[in-house]
């Protein structure tokens, strides 16, 4: 729990909910100041309109994937689960990203790596999984010094099928990920070595990928280092 100024203090979830509010305060200021932009400057308005609907557009996924995370978690809304193509999925996330990523300047490498065969997994879900991951990893990008592409990779393990967000960044290690885990019990902490301020992208990815019996882990693939779940083959497939 997280104490406040007054002595009261915070329940995990409450920590989560403001966790979010911070995380999609700063999205909000950004569309407040381009509507701005466009009133004073006609001429430039319907560029400053579209960076603004594709700011609006990333922030409503974030709210709706947390949204999906608990309806799932609570039995509201079932999994369907079915026969997912990663190589297939990975490509609509990044095609879902790439208006995010061209706003902060951050090229997305698609490499569906060798062929790996289907997964048992809710696409809907499991989707909504990588697009959240894939929004920190750009903004991660887009504010380290040494930016570089972000991919997206599939490839096998003894373990399974890894899936995941690669970057440059040697940050994106242990340390990373044990911050990102602790937004379950502090969700307030943000993951400094990641991004600046509450990364809960992350904690949201996590939370949907562990509805599918899954969690992200430090992957390491191609000299690149990133975050992966592993996933099970689908068995219904195997035994065609």
């Amino acid at each position: 729990m997280q104490q406040t100024g007054d002595g009261a203090q915070l329940n995990s979830q409450e920590e989560l909910y403001l966790s979010l509010a911070e995380q999609l305060a700063r999205p909000f200021l950004q569309i407040a100041r381009l509507s701005e932009l466009a009133v004073a400057n006609p001429r430039g308005a319907s560029k400053h309109w579209q960076t603004a609907r594709t700011i609006a557009d990333a922030s409503l996924q974030l709210v709706e994937s947390y949204a999906l995370s608990l309806r799932v978690q609570g039995k509201i809304t079932p999994l369907q689960l079915e026969p997912v193509t990663v190589s297939s999925l990975l490509y609509d996330t990044a095609q879902g990203l790439q208006a995010f990523a061209k706003q902060y300047g951050v090229e997305l490498e698609l490499e569906p790596g060798p062929r790996v065969q289907p997964v048992l997994a809710d696409r809907t879900v499991l989707q909504a999984a990588m697009t959240s991951l894939g929004q920190v990893f750009v903004l991660a990008q887009a504010e380290s010094d040494e930016r570089a592409p972000v991919r997206l990779s599939a490839h096998k393990s003894r373990y399974g099928v890894v899936a995941g967000l690669y970057g440059g960044s040697s940050q994106l290690g242990t340390d990373s990920l044990r911050s990102a885990h602790a937004l379950r019990g502090r969700a307030r902490q943000p993951l400094q070595k990641l991004v600046s301020g509450p990364a809960t992208g992350v904690f949201v990815a996590d939370s949907l990928l562990g509805t599918l019996s899954a969690h992200l882990h430090v992957a390491r693939y191609h000299n690149l280092t990133g975050l992966a779940a592993t996933l099970q083959p689908s068995r219904q497939l195997q035994l065609i």
